[in-house]
């Protein structure tokens, strides 16, 4: 499971599973005024409730949108989901740090792709039908909502039966 750094710069002892199972995720984090390029809150909520329902996961097709850095989805991959990632394709940095999570954890089969929320684009259209679509803190900005369900809408219309798995905080 993910740990963070304590008050002393050590780290915690990473979250217990079923019959004690215990799963190292790194993440990068980067001070920055842009959102996706550190831990949010329901990051964390959301990658311990995939840790918990992780014999769900193996071959299931997984999509984060404004993955970030990427925790909930490293968390999938690193549980036996084929995994994409995205971010906008307007914010390169943040493409960049899906990457940078990818290669901190040994996942070279990730995906990482732009998918800006209401645009289409080439890449949302390539994508094969998702089972699962991650979207931890993507109800932040009320002036994204809209597009953020648009893109969702434009995903369900590939696979009818799709989950959403969503975390967010009022």
């Amino acid at each position: 499971m993910w740990s963070e750094p304590s008050a002393s710069g050590s780290r915690r002892q990473p979250g217990l599973g079923a019959e004690g199972a215990i799963l190292e995720v790194r993440v990068p984090q980067v001070l920055h005024l842009q959102y996706g390029m550190y831990v949010w809150p329901c990051a964390v909520v959301l990658a311990q409730y995939l840790w918990f329902h992780r014999g769900s996961l193996p071959g299931k097709a997984v999509l984060e949108i404004g993955a970030g850095v990427s925790l909930p989805g490293i968390m999938a991959a690193k549980c036996g989901a084929e995994v994409t990632l995205s971010d906008s394709s307007e914010l390169p940095h943040c493409l960049e740090i899906c990457r940078q999570s990818c290669q901190m954890n040994d996942l070279p089969q990730v995906h990482v792709i732009g998918v800006t929320w209401g645009h289409v684009s080439q890449d949302l259209l390539a994508l094969p039908p998702q089972d699962i679509i991650l979207a931890s803190d993507v109800f932040f900005e009320p002036e994204d909502f809209e597009d953020v369900i648009t893109t969702v809408y434009l995903l369900m219309q590939k696979n009818p039966k799709v989950q959403l798995w969503s975390t967010y905080q009022c």
